[in-house]
């Protein structure tokens, strides 16, 4: 999987800025930089030492100049990727960096692949699997509380978790196996109470983590909330006062909305994908028809459901029947238009439908607003937020992987306690170790390996 080839890439954003970056990486470092830059008088540079900033001319092969550069070099051993590499700083502009990187690539280097500068980093050993894919997330992440959890992961502290996990699950393996492979040697029988205690407490940390990996996902990849009722119960204007602008049309016409809008806002730190859609209602318009279709599948994939009705008129059967259906997922319902005469109550719907959260708002007024987003921030990521457990599992992967080795070890604990052989314990001890390991990049394919830095921007 290793490639040894020196790569280069442009590595910051097109467009007009004060710097560009181009990064140049392995072997080839060095003798490449010959060819490509020179003193500011014009003299070859022979002497590169590490990390100090020199100041230079980048020039074409017969000696053109470029642009004035600075740039500096980082041994292998103390470099980002764990290769020689060389960082060239030009002025800002994509024709002149493009320049540098073409002059760079016929000087021998072969140009990056998204992510390869951090997956060489990883297959040297500068990272593990948890920490380059949060690299990724620090580039990505929207709100302050997603930032910090994705430092939190770079600087490995969900990789030190876990592989405090691993060790223990060694240490009881490895004894266990020693008997097995060497049963005429004299090796202590295993101490059950005291391994199944060992399970246990493994089992616990684990799920630890997956009982708040729903809010790692949310704050990396945004929580979908939905804003679904009938025509013309505010559900546009509501969307407009929780993002601040006017985002949405409105109108008093019905079926104003037709298909669905969304923006992405920072609730108190945890990015929230806000969705208008069409009204729920039966219509015989074709158009309108794809519209409230289309409103019930966003309904049925969200991650929180605000169901909004009119509070200055009744109850109709659209709305009970869109409460109803809603029953499965997680949802509040909404009182809008409190500014107008009121004839549907909180007291009223709290008995018909208990164990929801009701809350009375004017989209109009702004009253109930800050209350609402509260809610939504609460049934997201709870009370508590994420205070109490900073270290935060934030992909799918990873919850799926720590769920199988949960599985494997409770599989364990019942071996443990019913004298199953030792044999098939050590068997699901192998097996829960091999999930944990593809969070950190123990024991990963080749395959998900290249499918996580594909995702990457070229030149990271």
């Amino acid at each position: 999987m290793k490639d040894t080839h020196t790569i280069a890439a442009i590595s910051t954003p097109q467009g007009e800025g004060g710097i560009g970056i181009i990064r140049i990486s392995g072997d080839e470092a060095i003798r490449i930089g010959s060819k490509i830059l020179s003193h500011p008088s014009g003299k070859k540079i022979t002497f590169w030492p590490e990390r100090q900033v020199r100041l230079g001319l980048a020039v074409s092969p017969d000696g053109t100049i470029i642009d004035e550069v600075i740039y500096f070099f980082f041994k292998k051993n103390r470099s980002y990727t764990g290769e020689d590499v060389l960082e060239i700083q030009g002025h800002g502009g994509y024709q002149n960096l493009k320049k540098i990187l073409t002059y760079t690539i016929k000087a021998g280097a072969q140009l990056a692949e998204p992510g390869e500068f951090t997956k060489r980093a990883y297959l040297n050993g500068r990272l593990d699997l948890t920490q380059a894919e949060a690299v990724i997330d620090l580039i990505r992440s929207r709100t302050d509380l997603a930032h910090q959890v994705a430092l939190t992961q770079l600087r490995g502290e969900l990789s030190t978790v876990i592989k405090e996990q691993e060790t223990r699950l060694l240490e009881l393996l490895v004894p266990i196996e020693a008997a097995l492979d060497f049963p005429e040697d004299e090796i202590p029988d295993l101490e059950r109470e005291q391994a199944l205690n060992v399970i246990q407490t493994v089992q616990q940390e684990l799920e630890n983590l997956l009982a708040q990996a729903d809010k790692g996902i949310i704050l990396r990849e945004a929580a979908s909330v939905v804003l679904a009722g009938r025509p013309n119960v505010g559900k546009s204007s509501l969307l407009n006062r929780l993002l601040g602008e006017e985002r949405a049309i409105v109108t008093p016409i019905p079926g104003t909305t037709r298909d669905f809008v969304a923006e992405t806002i920072d609730l108190d730190g945890v990015p929230v994908r806000l969705i208008d859609t069409a009204g729920i209602r039966e219509i015989d318009n074709v158009v309108e028809k794809a519209g409230v279709e289309r409103a019930w599948q966003i309904i049925r994939e969200a991650d929180l459901i605000l169901a909004v009705l009119d509070s200055a008129t009744e109850m109709s059967r659209e709305d009970q029947e869109m409460i109803n259906s809603i029953k499965q997922k997680k949802a509040v319902i909404i009182l809008n238009k409190t500014d107008l005469p009121v004839k549907l109550f909180s007291e009223d719907l709290r008995a018909k439908f208990p164990g929801y959260t009701i809350l009375s708002v004017s989209a109009i007024t702004g009253v109930g607003i800050k209350a609402l987003k509260d809610v939504i921030r609460e049934e997201l990521m709870g009370i508590c937020g994420t205070d109490e457990h900073p270290v935060l599992v934030t992909k799918l992967r990873h919850k799926e992987a720590l769920e199988e080795a949960v599985e494997r070890l409770h599989s364990v604990a019942e071996g443990l306690q019913l004298q199953c052989s030792e044999d098939l314990l050590a068997g699901d001890i192998r097996s829960a170790l091999e999930a944990l390991g593809r969070i950190t990049g123990r024991s990963v394919s080749e395959e998900i390996i290249n499918e996580i830095f594909s995702q990457f921007c070229i030149g990271k």
